[in-house]
């Protein structure tokens, strides 16, 4: 099977990784000393966009940031291997996309810390030739600033085919304003009205779906 795509770019939260159980926990060990209460899971993800670090520091405030940061990464590393682990199949994915010749970067809106944190932990790290976290740049996807920076870092041709994959509106966006194929993952926010309304070039269901649509077989992985 032929690789359709030269550069792969996947976002990490719901695409690459199951995190949200981890995000829920972490953010609630942050922001319920301050805030007296547990947040909910919908809320919590109402709040996505931003990087965590810049979350936390918006709702709590900057005295209270130091204390509440270090809160959420304690709990975020602790926990980790509990709560969060690689979307099945994934591992077998990447490493199929590698052994294809595609050049892998990822673009996360999370902050860096946490990024590195999950991508080495569930031990994909080094598959990635360029990461792009939510604080590296100025402006967030749905902008295409950290899409367009990642493609440059990883050399990519301009008219070489490439793809972003990601489970939300803001991936599809991003990566069509870039000039990117968007391929659209529903295994991760459970939120797909926005998703779908962005109108991705692919949707997938499923691991199986994501290889065939990237023209790399799972079955071919050793």
């Amino acid at each position: 099977m032929a690789s359709h795509y030269r550069t792969v770019i996947f976002d990490l939260d719901g695409t690459i990784a199951d995190t949200l159980p981890l995000i829920y926990e972490a953010f609630n060990a942050a922001f319920e000393p301050v805030a007296g209460r547990r947040l909910g899971d919908t809320e919590i993800r109402g709040l996505f966009g931003p990087p965590d670090n810049w979350i936390i520091r918006d709702l709590v405030g900057e005295v209270e940031f130091a204390a509440a940061f270090a809160r959420y990464l304690s709990v975020y590393e602790r926990e980790h291997a509990r709560l969060a682990g690689l979307h099945p199949g994934m591992d077998d994915l990447i490493h199929a996309c590698r052994d294809a010749g595609m050049i892998l970067g990822v673009v996360t809106g999370k902050s860096r810390q946490t990024a590195l944190m999950t991508l080495e932990l569930v031990g994909v790290l080094d598959a990635f030739g360029a990461i792009y976290a939510g604080d590296d740049v100025q402006r967030q996807k749905p902008d295409p600033e950290a899409v367009c920076a990642i493609l440059r870092d990883l050399e990519h041709p301009d008219g070489a085919p490439s793809v972003i994959v990601g489970d939300s509106a803001a991936d599809t966006l991003a990566g069509r304003a870039a000039g990117l194929t968007a391929i659209a993952v529903t295994w991760g926010s459970p939120d797909h009205e926005e998703l779908f309304a962005a109108e991705p070039d692919i949707v997938c269901h499923t691991t199986e779906e994501l290889a065939t649509a990237l023209g790399v077989s799972l079955a071919s992985v050793v």
